[in-house]
């Protein structure tokens, strides 16, 4: 029978291994170097050559390992990991009041709820879908005679964002933050004066941006279910004006813009994968 295998003899240390092949009928001939005395990385004995783990094949195994492990870790994320995640939540809103020339228009407190679906792209970081809203009472107080006040009346309040969040596991807990960019819906209805007339006005869209901080606290492992707290500022933005302006040493874009007021909002939920 013919019984060809492979013999491996290494040379000093850091030079690297030779391999070769020979085959006789009836058994295995050695074939052996010049160099081959039973000592170092090959230790000779008979027709066969003992071969011993050096520090080339040490350092193959280490680069082995180094691609291994992390291909592991990120298979453990494909599997482990929801790709799309809903959660809902309730909680309360409060603002500050906006200031104007000619009064203050108050902004009082009010139950807010909201929803968000987010998407994985990365083991700590997901793509965010929001949505926030609240009824909150709104007062103008006129700073003199020139202007009426209004009586409180209902304003809707809902903001649309998309935006990245960040989170970091540990155990059955996950802190995670967020940014969102986006607009924001004001829906005052009618507003009555002081002096009983009624004034229609229309609902207003402005851009917003919003900073959220929170903890889940994994109750279900297996459908990713789990209780949420968290905190959020919410900020609607106006723009006043803007010019473009260019000559010899260049151009420049100015846009004039401001926060009127903030709005915090605390809440808790529940969130669960899809």
């Amino acid at each position: 029978m013919l019984d060809a295998r492979p013999v491996w003899q290494s040379r000093a240390l850091g030079r690297s291994a030779e391999k070769k092949w020979s085959s006789r009928r009836g058994g295995v001939h050695c074939a052996t170097f010049a160099r081959c005395r039973g000592t170092g990385p090959v230790a000779h004995q008979g027709d066969d050559c003992l071969i011993t783990v050096s520090s080339s094949r040490l350092g193959l195994a280490a680069l082995l390992v180094s691609w291994v492990l992390p291909a592991t870790a990120q298979a453990q994320w494909d599997e482990g990991l929801p790709t799309v995640r809903f959660s809902g939540w309730a909680g309360y809103q409060i603002s500050s009041d906006v200031n104007t020339a000619g009064g203050t228009i108050s902004l009082g407190s009010a139950p807010a709820y909201g929803a968000s679906l987010t998407y994985a792209v990365a083991p700590e970081f997901d793509l965010e879908l929001l949505w926030t809203i609240a009824t909150v009472s709104a007062q103008f107080l006129s700073y003199g005679p020139s202007a009426p006040s209004t009586l409180p009346n209902n304003l809707g309040i809902n903001y649309f964002q998309v935006g990245v969040s960040k989170s970091v596991r540990s155990g059955m807990f996950e802190t995670f933050g967020e940014v969102t960019g986006g607009a924001v819906l004001f829906s005052p209805g009618t507003v009555r004066l002081t002096t009983g007339e009624a004034v229609p006005v229309t609902d207003t869209l402005r851009f917003a941006f919003t900073l959220g901080a929170g903890v889940r606290v994994y109750l279900v492992e297996k459908l990713a279910l789990s209780l949420v707290v968290q905190a959020r500022l919410l900020a609607p933005v106006y723009v006043t004006g803007g010019g473009f302006y260019a000559g010899n040493g260049g151009a420049v874009l100015v846009v004039g813009a401001g926060i009127p007021c903030v709005q915090g909002a605390f809440s808790a939920g529940l969130s669960m994968a899809l």
